[in-house]
């Protein structure tokens, strides 16, 4: 058990990494542990947000939600590519940077929304942080997506950007 720990931590490294540009999914180890792991302290991290507006089953749906559709694009496009050997580590690797940018991002939102006094509407301030969290998480999938099927930087964009918007509109419909 403590080797995976200790797995899962270098995981959490070369994670950080991939969210810095600086590492991709075939450096990390083909280990169901570090998933395993990673979804677990994703859920933790999600269950931060739980507050009089979100419940606990609506977040755990909606990280299902999220990793259902990650799973998919991922296997889809490995098999697609017929590197379906690659799951483990780029399944990890989108599992991995969603957890290291929203735990960046809940904080920042946190003090951002502390400011905000009662009826002076949206700051500015919020609107342009998200902009940014956005394309940075919509860049580093991208890059993932780019690295694991081996494709050009604007397909691998397109497939980021295509994921993104099917899971709002899902988020949309039925939340």
């Amino acid at each position: 058990m403590i080797f995976n720990f200790k797995q899962w931590l270098t995981c959490l490294k070369h994670y950080i990494l991939i969210c810095l540009f600086v590492s991709s999914p075939e450096r990390l180890p083909r280990s169901l542990h570090c998933i395993l792991f990673s979804l677990f302290a994703y859920c933790l991290l999600g269950f931060s947000l739980v507050d009089e507006q979100r419940s606990y089953a609506l977040v755990i749906a909606q990280i299902l939600l999220e990793l259902g559709l990650l799973a998919l694009v991922a296997h889809t496009g490995l098999k697609w590519k017929k590197k379906l050997v690659r799951f483990h580590q780029t399944f990890s690797a989108l599992i991995g940077v969603n957890l290291v940018i929203s735990a960046v991002s809940i904080p920042v939102y946190q003090v951002l929304t502390q400011k905000i006094s009662a009826g002076d509407g949206i700051d500015p301030v919020i609107i342009y942080t998200t902009m940014v969290i956005v394309f940075w998480n919509l860049a580093v999938l991208a890059l993932i997506f780019k690295r694991a099927f081996e494709i050009n930087t604007v397909l691998s964009s397109m497939i980021s950007f295509n994921y993104f918007l099917i899971y709002q509109f899902i988020i949309i419909w039925f939340f």
